[in-house]
């Protein structure tokens, strides 16, 4: 082993390399001299070594360098990747360079330049007919997105809208399709015809005009995934595949329970993504759970904020795990339409955007503009088709973290604003930034049973594709010592590998477990996952209760001594109402001392009995999930109100608090507060007795809710109070 040359700190010291390539960028250029002789030359050494994760590109002016540099890189026990001879370039693998293999070359005679590697890619221009329309592309940087991918087949993006044109020349060629051809499911219908029949509409003012044509789902389905480079219309955002289901009917119309029921069958049959143009007049139980569910099976959802240019989003863009858009125009500003809030996350393309028009028997097919964040919430819809054909790996969580860390900024504010949350999506930057290879667990047990054999799958996901030279998994007792390892395999990303077999210890314990994967010579390796292993659990609360109480008195108290314990209780009481003191009975004899002449007791005047009290009334407010409902209740003074923890979506682990919450924080008031609500089925209650307005907020979610109590009327219409305002 060589020792450090120059200044450069030894190799032992953990921040040797950064402080080198520091101390290199720093010098920039210096002369050497090489060799000696009527061969010697000057060379001039250039150091731009900004990425130390890369692979380290050495160029020389000569042979005798080329041999002098490659010998160096093999004595340091580095990995030579490439080595080209005539054009006088060697590529040294990224793990193998330290600080004194960097500043040993830098000084080699005959070397030219060191740099970190740069990946190359085809620069891509579409050569549809009318791209020069599509101003969103430019805006949302996708012609450098799809440098690096324009979508995989095996990609899903469901178009919950009026259906699609799946005749369409410029739709066609993606349109997802099951094993008996249907595209989709008609939610309107109930049937497997979902085409697109949006031949109705309603003007700006709410009047319904027939034979509109507007055909809003192709529309939104031509942005998602309209066809490249087949010199006709339009470019969608990515070649993925565009399933159909169709929420609403001919005049652009539907109801919560379709939306529902339209999530679900896309979430059931492979959807990936869910993009959904439209809006539902306020919070709903049914669409909100059905939400949920698609986003826990790894489905990402996104949904328009709503066109009413106010200062809120609309549902179901409004539910925390929806990415909600908003719409700006060609200057990149927010269109005036497009409402804002504290629900916003993303702004897309939405103001005169060309897509795709259904109905057309043209070869080329009809093509129109429309505006509205149901045209921007497509382009988001499409980014993340772009980074699931990249990374399948990510979670909806993992997304929507990424892109509203990438996006493009319209403020001068740093982070999220309400009007125009995280900015506009940037394809490019979004999908750049998961390119690289990534090992994630994807399969595995929630516990293992004590002395069994399981298995562990996982997946190598990003990369331009990438070579896996290895891949493994390890394992261990121990979070910091994982004791055994896996067969070790190879392949190309993206690639699934399984591990069977793997033996559980026959105590309870923890079995902590990391993949590993060595791509491109590059070490990567996964989260780590903490698998516990114990009993099988017996199902239900009620056994699980049960077998507590059979351990406690078999094995911790022991059955003689829970018999004497029992034998206590029992007494306890019987002896304390054995000593309890007797009372005797006193008969009172009363004689009437009044005189013989004594005047009449004056009779006492009637008195009516007090009217009977107001009759007691309960009302119930669900909280479910994320939501309170309803947000507002009408009570009259008297009432009961429960608040209750539903089962089928508890949130988790909140309190009511009389008060407010804002942006500023907690405004409590001090008149009522619950203990937590953590459990399905938790419940607490109050009872109002006065009028007025009663301010409440959940804690933990920081939703703002209220109870007002209105006067109570005798044979008024109190007997049904559970409305919402």
């Amino acid at each position: 082993m060589h020792s450090p040359a120059g200044n450069c700190p030894p190799r032992s010291v953990a921040s040797a390399v950064t402080a080198c390539i520091v101390l290199l960028l720093m010098a920039s250029l210096f002369q050497l001299q090489a060799g000696d002789g009527p061969d010697r030359t000057v060379s001039t050494v250039s150091v731009m070594v900004d990425d130390p994760s890369a692979n380290l590109v050495v160029e020389v002016a000569h042979g005798p360098a080329f041999d002098e540099a490659v010998g160096l890189a093999l004595d340091e026990g580095a990995k030579v990747l490439r080595s080209d001879p005539v054009a006088g370039i060697v590529t040294i693998r990224a793990a193998d360079i330290d600080a004194d293999l960097l500043d040993r070359l830098s000084r080699t005679p005959g070397v030219i330049s060191i740099s970190s590697e740069k990946r190359a890619r085809m620069t891509y221009t579409p050569n549809d007919a009318e791209l020069s329309r599509q101003w969103g592309l430019d805006t949302v940087n996708a012609y450098e997105a799809w440098d690096i991918t324009r979508g995989e087949s095996d990609v899903i993006v469901a178009v919950l809208d009026t259906g699609i044109d799946w005749n369409h020349p410029d739709l066609a060629a993606n349109m997802w399709s099951d094993a008996d051809g249907y595209h989709g499911y008609n939610a309107i219908d109930d049937n497997f015809f979902p085409m697109d029949d949006n031949i109705n509409s309603y003007d700006e003012l709410g009047r319904w005009v027939a034979n509109t044509y507007t055909y809003h789902g192709t529309h939104v389905a031509g942005v998602v995934g309209a066809a490249i480079s087949n010199s006709i219309g339009i470019a969608g955002m990515a070649q993925v595949r565009l399933m159909a289901v169709k929420v609403m009917n001919d005049s652009g119309e539907g109801t919560d329970a379709y939306v529902a029921s339209g999530v679900r069958w896309a979430t059931e049959h492979g959807a990936n993504v869910i993009t959904m143009s439209l809006g539902v007049d306020g919070s709903s139980a049914v669409l909100s759970n059905q939400i949920r569910y698609a986003s826990d099976n790894g489905v990402v959802t996104v949904a328009a904020s709503g066109n009413n240019g106010a200062s809120y989003v609309s549902y179901p863009a409004a539910y925390p795990s929806v990415i909600a858009v908003g719409a700006v125009d060609d200057t990149s500003r927010r269109a005036s339409f497009s409402n804002y809030g504290s629900g916003l996350d993303l702004m897309a393309p939405g103001v005169g955007i060309y897509s795709t028009q259904g109905g057309s028997t043209t070869p080329d097919g009809a093509y129109h503009e429309l505006s509205g964040t149901s045209t921007a919430a497509p382009f988001v819809a499409g980014v993340v088709a772009l980074m699931m054909s990249v990374n399948p790996a990510l979670t909806p969580v993992d997304i929507g973290a990424v892109m509203n860390g990438t996006a493009i900024a319209l403020t001068s504010m740093t982070g999220w604003d309400t009007t125009t949350g995280w900015g506009i999506v940037d394809a490019f930057a979004a999908v750049e930034s998961i390119a690289n290879p990534t090992v994630t667990i994807t399969e595995h047990p929630e516990y293992v049973p004590l002395n069994s054999t399981f298995s562990i799958t996982w997946l190598v996901s990003g990369g331009d594709p990438g070579a896996i030279q290895t891949t493994y998994l390890r394992w261990g007792l121990s979070a910091t010592s994982l004791t055994e390892t896996s067969q070790s395999y190879t392949g190309t990303t993206w690639a699934t590998f399984t591990v069977a077999g793997i033996q559980a210890p026959a105590d309870n314990a923890t079995i902590y477990m990391v993949a590993y994967a060595n791509v491109d010579g590059t070490l990567y390796q996964s989260g780590m996952l903490e698998l516990p292993v114990h009993e099988p659990p017996p199902e239900g609360m009620f056994a699980q209760f049960l077998k507590d109480v059979q351990d406690f008195i078999f094995n911790e108290l022991g059955v003689f001594n829970f018999l004497l314990l029992l034998a206590v209780i029992i007494a306890i009481p019987a002896i304390a109402l054995a000593m309890r003191p007797r009372r005797r009975r006193v008969v009172v004899q009363h004689v009437s001392a009044q005189p013989l002449h004594a005047q009449p007791t004056p009779a006492m005047p009637y008195m009516p009995p007090p009217p009977p009290p107001p009759p007691r009334f309960e009302a119930y407010v669900d909280l479910v999930g994320h939501e309170v409902l309803p947000s507002e209740m009408r009570v009259v003074e008297g009432t009961k109100v429960v608040w209750v923890n539903r089962a089928w979506a508890p949130p988790p682990g909140v309190a009511i608090r009389s008060g407010r919450v804002d942006e500023a924080g907690e405004h409590p008031d001090g008149m009522f507060q619950s203990g937590m609500l953590i459990a399905p089925g938790d419940y607490w209650s109050a009872t109002f007795h006065k009028v007025g307005t009663y301010n409440y907020y959940l804690t933990g979610i920081w939703k703002n809710a209220r109870i007002i109590v209105e006067p109570y009327a005798p044979g008024g219409m109190y007997a049904s109070q559970q409305q919402a305002s």
